[in-house]
């Protein structure tokens, strides 16, 4: 079970990921294998070093999509303000799988074909059959080649990993451990309240049940007064892993035998009273196929903490020097240097003059400094470049922290209107006015959030009649399908009739 989860993972990383290019180290490692040839010289234009080696803003523009595309397969649709934010995730993301490309290549790590092959045959094997694992690669828009460019990297990033972490001991005893489950059942009383009254009577509770209960009526027990959602499988929450459950809970489970029930067990849930009914052991066939997957699960798990701190030494090591102006703003942003965001986003306005985002950025910066007059100057200039909530929206928040409500209303009614279906911000917009107590205006808002939830009830109105339409089709296509079913002709038959039929079946005396 445990290679073959650990193999299924691998089709996502190394078929998903690199299907979207982005998002994952080598993901973004890839983009350095293509180069900038063939690019226009504004896209080859360098925004960042790191030890001297350069990021393209190709580089960056193609990191930046795919960041933002997983992002909002997620999370949905990221606001436009938000877009700074997710590229310098991702110019982050390249400058840290650079950083280890570079201690890759100083270290002389490479990939033989046959290490390679040997990844790639793993793959192969994970699908029904060679034809179906090269339609899926198709279908993922990669090649082989492709695939197997990616499956290198991951080679040597493995034995870089194997390199930094060194030779992790791993013990017999946490190898079975890892292994081990337990299938357990249990009655949980939760306290009514949070008053140490409440846990006593609740307390008090389970040790009346557990003076009743045994292997026999546990189920049933469990049924009829369990507090938990396990109560309609009889407390029976299946088989668990050690660490899966709270603390509590799981050091009493794997310390009872099967078919030992354990006495009140307080966790922050209320008293349990657990039994094991079944144990996965460490041993036999099944246990020994996936041992070495455990151990090598473990050493990793051990050593990730040596990785990490590893990692963040040769980061900050790195010269990492970012050209690009808008970037270097929003790390000044970041690191509360506002000044200096102020030059930076200027410097970025320069080639940018008609960008409301940056404009609103710059705002930003102003406002951290209390410099409320330039911050709605630069919202102001944002909001006059094109229709958006959120510039709107700011723009209504300054006005209302620098007193001028009659504008704030103006801002916060032009948001409102720009997003007429998004509830929560309706919701926001509407408190902002009664805040101030603008009552008049928050009714134009509030009117706006009863019309979308009067459409969200028509919606749900239909989407009910078609399901009541489909159930109605549903019953009466099995009523002709029942009708439909082909019943054999009964006819009468005469005593000579069947006398020739036994005949004629070899069956006569």
């Amino acid at each position: 079970m445990f290679h073959k989860l650990r193999d299924k993972m691998k089709i996502v990383v190394l078929i998903v990921i690199i299907a979207m290019v982005g998002g994952g180290l080598w993901a973004a490692l890839s983009y350095f294998f293509s180069g900038t040839s063939g690019v226009s010289t504004e896209a080859a234009a360098v925004v960042a070093t790191v030890n001297g080696q350069p990021i393209h803003l190709y580089d960056l523009h193609r990191a930046f999509l795919n960041q933002l595309q997983q992002i909002e397969a997620q999370q949905g649709t990221v606001p436009g303000r938000s877009y700074e934010a997710v590229r310098y995730q991702a110019l982050d993301l390249l400058v840290g799988s650079l950083v280890l490309n570079q201690e890759i290549a100083k270290r002389n790590f490479s990939a033989s074909p046959s290490e390679v092959d040997a990844e790639l045959q793993r793959i192969i094997d994970l699908f029904p059959s060679e034809e179906d694992y090269k339609s899926q690669l198709q279908a993922a828009g990669l090649t082989e080649e492709i695939l197997k460019a990616q499956l290198a990297e991951e080679v040597k990033y493995n034995k870089l990993t194997q390199e930094i972490m060194g030779d992790v001991p791993v013990s017999e005893e946490e190898i079975k451990e890892a292994y081990e489950q337990v299938r357990t059942s249990h009655i949980l009383i939760r306290p009514s309240g949070d008053s140490e009254e409440d846990w006593a009577a609740a307390e008090e509770k389970a040790w009346e049940i557990y003076s009743q209960v045994d292997v026999e009526n546990f189920a049933e027990i469990a049924e009829s007064v369990s507090d938990d959602s396990s109560a309609l499988q009889g407390g029976d929450i299946g088989f668990v892993p050690r660490g899966a459950t709270v603390a509590e809970y799981d050091k009493v489970a794997f310390s009872l035998q099967t078919g030992e029930i354990s006495e009140p067990v307080r966790s922050t849930y209320g008293y349990h009273i657990i039994t094991v009914t079944d144990r996965l052991v460490a041993e036999g066939e099944d246990f020994e196929a996936v041992r070495s997957d455990l151990e090598e699960r473990i050493r990793s798990q051990k050593g990730e903490a040596d990785l990490v701190a590893w990692f963040d030494e040769v980061r900050e090591a790195a010269q990492v020097e970012i050209m690009d102006h808008h970037m270097k703003a929003y790390e000044r942003m970041q690191a509360g240097e506002y000044e200096d965001a102020i030059h930076y986003y200027k410097l970025a306005l320069e080639k940018q003059p008609d960008d409301g985002y940056l404009l609103a950025s710059l705002g930003d910066a102003y406002r951290e400094l209390g410099n409320l007059d330039e911050a709605i100057a630069q919202y102001e200039k944002a909001a006059e470049t094109f229709d958006d909530y959120e510039l709107f929206a700011g723009l209504g928040e300054l006005y209302q922290e620098d007193g001028r409500d009659d504008e704030a209303v103006e801002a916060y009614l032009k948001a409102s209107e720009l997003v007429p279906n998004n509830i929560w911000a309706q919701l926001a917009i509407y408190q902002n006015l009664t805040a101030m107590e603008r009552y008049d205006d928050a009714l134009i808002v509030e009117e706006r959030i009863e019309a979308f939830q009067a459409m969200q009830d028509e919606y749900l109105k239909e989407l009910m009649e078609q399901q009541e339409e489909q159930d109605e089709q549903d019953e009466q296509d099995v009523e002709e399908e029942s009708e439909d079913v082909a019943v054999p002709e009964v006819t009468e038959k005469t005593a000579e009739d069947a006398e020739s039929e036994i005949g004629d079946s070899g069956l006569e005396d």
